[in-house]
């Protein structure tokens, strides 16, 4: 049921047993657009420590922001990527 909700764009499939509803991942990209706009660059430890979660389950959302094109890991952390369509969903 839920891989149907992904297709239908209602759900995100952050990992293999992980989704989470639309208007959750939009906010935690709004606190990721925030805390790169803050840091220059977003660490793994500021957004662990801005949602409140395990630094684990921080890994695999910033994972998935990586895979659908709104960041890129770069050697100081992680920076939005200018050319994303993400940007027109904030």
């Amino acid at each position: 049921m839920l891989r149907k909700c992904v297709v239908q764009g209602g759900v995100y499939q952050i990992v293999r047993d992980l989704y989470y509803d639309r208007d959750c991942v939009r906010t935690l990209a709004r606190t990721v657009k925030g805390l790169v706009e803050e840091h220059g660059a977003m660490e793994a430890t500021h957004f662990r420590d801005a949602i409140g979660i395990g630094r684990k389950r921080a890994i695999q959302i910033l994972e998935f922001f990586d895979r659908v094109g709104y960041t890129r890991r770069t050697r100081n952390g992680r920076v939005l990527r200018v050319d994303s369509s993400w940007h027109d969903e904030d």
